[in-house]
């Protein structure tokens, strides 16, 4: 900020200048970086990875009850017994073709949310129980019949743990994130000869506070891309593996003053013909993100 301060100017912008130390230095660093193996979980919350393989995609499985248990807990019994749990905890899961269809995860609850967003808590050969991210506030019935529960990540963010918070004070500051991640993915083709895009994506979430005066926190939410990369891999057949490098190098970014998360996150979706493909795992090798903030 130029000396003097012309008409018209903040004298709080002013203060946080001069309270944010000498022009240049980076007010605010953080960084994270991982060198052993990891996986992506595919989790709406942490952890995003884990150092064993872990399924991104699970067939869909009969159900033959649903019991809602308290006001943020749906209990899912499968139709058949499972050779092993099939759902990892915290998994997001999608739940289709109940009557009632209150127990379908397309259904809202009066906060305006998918009734599972949180995901799982305790899954074993017989049946899921999973969280839901507000209170059922209208009772959800008596099962009826039908649907079936299943686990993918095609068209969804999947975070790293590549995840880094900043503060920027003032509102010349700038915020130079570098980033990157030596990835391998395995796919299977369900019909046809399909074609997939990847994108691995610096994004930014704003914090807001979840104004609960028994356990203050932070919720981030507004997703913003920052910069994305993506890679097409076409006609795909069978089973396999990709193997991807993305390298990011001082991307800026100017958000206005506030508390953000920078992460790095991996997307997939299906273009081109309608045929069916999942992503059945992403590991992730060395990975890393840095944030800085920096005042002119």
């Amino acid at each position: 900020m130029p000396y003097p301060i012309a008409q018209g100017e903040s004298i709080t912008d002013a203060i946080n200048y001069v309270l944010s130390g000498p022009g240049g230095l980076g007010q605010n660093f953080a960084g994270v970086n991982g060198t052993v193996d990891a996986y992506l979980t595919g989790n709406f919350r942490v952890p995003f990875t884990q150092d064993t393989p872990a399924q991104l995609y699970v067939p869909a499985i009969a159900l033959s009850n649903a019991q809602q248990i308290d006001q943020r807990t749906i209990k899912y019994t499968f139709t058949t017994p499972q050779a092993s749990p099939p759902f990892a905890l915290g998994n997001g899961l999608t739940v289709t073709g109940i009557t009632p269809s209150t127990y379908n995860s397309a259904s809202l609850n009066t906060a305006g949310y998918p009734i599972i967003q949180i995901g799982v808590i305790e899954c074993t050969t017989t049946y899921v129980t999973v969280r839901t991210r507000s209170d059922i506030t209208t009772a959800l019935g008596s099962y009826v019949s039908g649907g079936s529960i299943r686990f993918d990540n095609m068209d969804f963010y999947l975070a790293t743990d590549c995840d880094v918070r900043v503060t920027v004070l003032g509102g010349q500051e700038r915020v130079f994130i570098s980033a990157q991640v030596d990835q391998e993915f395995d796919y299977t083709v369900l019909t046809g000869t399909p074609d997939i895009r990847m994108y691995v994506e610096i994004s930014r979430y704003t914090a807001y506070t979840n104004d609960d005066p028994n356990n203050p926190d932070y919720i981030f939410l507004d997703q913003t891309t920052i910069t994305t990369k993506s890679y097409d891999y076409l006609a795909l057949t069978g089973t396999g593996s990709k193997r991807q490098e993305t390298i990011y190098t001082s991307v800026v970014d100017d958000p206005d003053p506030g508390f953000y998360r920078y992460i790095l996150e991996v997307y997939f979706e299906t273009f081109g013909a309608t045929t069916d493909i999942q992503v059945t795992q992403d590991k992730l090798r060395f990975r890393s993100i840095s944030a800085q903030v920096i005042k002119p």
